[in-house]
């Protein structure tokens, strides 16, 4: 099962409820304060208490980026030679497929991979497809955007179609990279036809 970061916020909730009702029935004013220490932490802290426990099983991002890069003709093979299904992977086995050539910078003149990843949780955020050929002071990143719900009532159908996931192209300039990101450049892919 996929959990979705506005999903799993419901999950957090559920030790809140539950110390809520404790404290109705009990009558104890530890189970209501530990209910609104908790309610702060689900708050607080929800990006990061998803990155850890849910994230990781989703790799719906390695599945777009893999897509991606079949379509602009690079071949998302693992560096180990092993072709890797996304849906049977997590974020950090993804990860761990692609040890070599890693860098905080894109290499001009390459495309592959971009990992997005937390150092302080050690986990992989996300993976998305780069493309550094066409400009020496930024590159194209393929951004993966991933519907919450079937309606979204603030997105216009023209620019963020409701209810499906999608890619759009950013151009990010080299100054605007994250030190969460790490580059890992693909081969081209190797076909033995021409269309």
């Amino acid at each position: 099962m996929k959990v979705r970061e506005r999903e799993s916020s419901l999950f957090f909730l559920i030790p809140v409820m539950i110390s809520l009702l404790l404290s109705r029935i009990t009558g104890w004013d530890f189970f209501f304060f530990l209910s609104l220490v908790l309610s702060f932490i689900v708050i607080v802290f929800n990006h990061q208490l998803y990155l850890l426990f849910f994230n990781d099983s989703s790799s719906t991002s390695a599945l777009y980026a893999g897509n991606v890069a079949l379509q602009e003709d690079y071949d998302p093979v693992g560096q180990d030679g092993k072709y890797w299904d996304p849906r049977k992977l997590k974020l950090s086995q993804v990860f761990a497929l692609f040890p070599k050539n890693r860098s905080p910078h894109p290499v001009p003149g390459t495309c592959g991979f971009v990992f997005t990843y937390n150092k302080l949780l050690s986990v992989v955020e996300k993976v998305e497809f780069y493309d550094h050929r066409h400009y020496k002071d930024c590159f194209t990143l393929y951004k993966f955007y991933f519907s919450h719900y079937s309606q979204d009532r603030f997105s216009s159908e023209r620019f963020f179609p409701a209810g499906r996931d999608y890619v759009k192209k950013a151009q990010i300039p080299l100054e605007g990279i994250s030190k969460k990101m790490i580059f890992v450049p693909l081969n081209r892919y190797g076909r033995g036809y021409v269309f």
